[in-house]
């Protein structure tokens, strides 16, 4: 049993939830104190009350969807945005579902959740309440699974649900890649390829990154574009937002300046969020740079550098719109510095494949040498794990 005091609850009974059952059912009961008084624009305070919710056939306690229809399904609810709530199953991967097509719903974890009513950092379990079209909101007191409160709330009023993203002590792997290739025959022939490959794995502390790309265009067999680059950046958290950032860097460019480049980089990075729906970090860097020219000349030289990662899905997931970049600026007077942004947009296919438009920049301006000021444009396939 847990049990905590509600705020309205000055000197009556407190909050209790009680799972029974075993594995084959489940059982949530919730009672509150006569003096729980007060309604809102979409929540009422629960009052001599007494909900309870049936959830079949669990062992573990997984999230329930009670459709309109009676239907009831059953997995991990990842996120409800844009009037779709996505549902990650074991027997069917991801599944979409019409919001207003949902009559109960019944989450494990806390969610975050924007409503008209509540501030949109809430964070708190649903429950059912047994009655179509509302749900029972628990919040926690701040670090225990203790209700502290318990509203119910209308489906309707709730514009936002987000999973937030566990601390994890296990290992956890994500990434992708693209690939785009486009071909020309007429009275000259053209062939563009471009490949990029991205890799990410975290545990407790630690996140590890790895990033490869590719790029060659070809126009009647003379080689315009023909480069590649290889990136691996290690970030140590010191709390859940604020990390620590090393990387090393080296890129190959057979037609512009530089021809060769090695890159060092540290500095401190800030994850503003990270959860189902978006993410956002940006980083501070101090680099020591390496660059080798075609003219078998080279350099040596320190930067100051900021970089940005951003990431939103539209649609229940069903798009994607993401940029990534960084600018940097040579600590020295002939003031040295480079640019390079990408910005796209992905539609998901299946559950594991998508097509994607992307666009990029990428200016190099060094001193005594020609500069690079490339655009790049390119839709393609890309698989993601």
């Amino acid at each position: 049993m847990l049990e905590g005091t509600p705020p309205c609850s000055g000197n009556g009974r407190p909050v209790s939830i009680t799972r029974k059952g075993a594995c084959n059912s489940a059982f949530f009961h919730l009672s509150m104190d006569d003096n729980c008084e007060g309604d809102t624009v979409g929540v009422r305070k629960l009052k001599k009350r007494h909900i309870g919710a049936a959830m079949g056939a669990l062992c573990a306690w997984a999230d329930t969807v009670v459709l309109t229809n009676g239907d009831r399904l059953t997995g991990e609810v990842l996120l409800m945005d844009g009037g779709t709530l996505v549902l990650s199953t074991e027997y069917a991967g991801e599944i979409r579902i019409a919001w207003d097509k949902v009559a109960q719903l019944q989450t494990d974890d806390p969610m975050l959740m924007r409503t008209k009513a509540l501030s949109s950092e809430y964070e708190a379990r649903l429950s059912s309440t047994g009655q179509l079209g509302t749900i029972t909101v628990l919040k926690p007191a701040a670090g225990t699974d203790i209700a502290a409160s318990a509203d119910e709330v209308a489906l309707a009023d709730i514009e936002r649900l987000v999973r937030p993203h566990a601390f994890l002590r296990d290992w956890s792997f994500e990434g992708g890649m693209d690939v785009a290739l486009d071909a020309t025959h007429s009275s000259s022939s053209n062939q563009n390829w471009n490949a990029a490959l991205h890799a990410t794995a975290r545990r407790d502390w630690w996140r590890h990154g790895a990033n490869l790309d590719f790029a060659r265009k070809t126009q009647d067999g003379i080689v315009g574009t023909y480069n590649y680059n290889a990136a691996y950046t290690l970030d140590r958290f010191l709390s859940e937002k604020l990390f620590l950032r090393g990387r090393v860097r080296y890129g190959r460019d057979r037609i512009a300046n530089p021809a060769n480049e090695l890159v060092f980089a540290a500095g401190p990075g800030y994850q503003f969020w990270d959860n189902e729906l978006s993410a956002f970090s940006v980083s501070a860097m101090l680099t020591h740079t390496r660059y080798k020219y075609h003219d078998e000349s080279r350099d040596n030289f320190q930067t100051a550098g900021l970089g940005w990662n951003f990431m939103r899905y539209l649609g229940g997931k069903q798009w994607q719109i993401f940029t990534t970049g960084e600018v940097h600026r040579a600590l020295r007077s002939d003031a040295d510095h480079r640019l390079e942004a990408d910005i796209g947009l992905r539609y998901s296919v299946t559950q594991w494949m998508s097509l994607y438009a992307k666009a990029g920049y990428n200016r190099v301006s060094i001193s005594g040498q020609p500069s690079t000021n490339e655009r790049t444009y390119s839709l393609g396939l890309g698989v993601h794990w």
